[in-house]
């Protein structure tokens, strides 16, 4: 694979990357399947190029790699959020199900009544 290639394909990802995160699980399905096939095309194509590149492009292509994972970061962030606040909500549920005095954000769930 050619280095523009490569760097197109970094571009698109980092394109993808720079959009706000879905907020809509099926959208969210879709974004995070663009990603994942970007990123499986772009690791493929730097496995076929490796040697190939002089040291500007290797650098370049470093420090697009920075950026990738610094927006990486920010996905992963939103999505342990969102497992985090499942969890919560399981932890509730289970909580008043079981007739426990739970405290949640504040708020205070009595005992069920029987």
């Amino acid at each position: 694979m050619s280095y523009a290639s490569v760097k197109g394909q970094t571009e698109e990802l980092l394109h993808l990357l720079a959009r706000p995160f879905p907020q809509e699980d099926d959208e969210r399905d879709d974004f995070l399947e663009d990603v994942n096939r970007l990123l499986g095309l772009r690791h493929s194509m730097i496995e076929a190029s490796t040697g190939s590149f002089t040291t500007e492009e290797a650098s370049f292509l470093m420090e697009q790699d920075r950026l990738l994972t610094a927006r990486l970061n920010v996905v992963s962030a939103a999505i342990k959020q969102d497992l985090k606040e499942i969890a919560d909500q399981k932890r509730v549920h289970k909580g008043y199900e079981r007739g426990a005095v739970l405290a949640t954000k504040g708020a205070f769930i009595d005992e069920k009544t029987r």
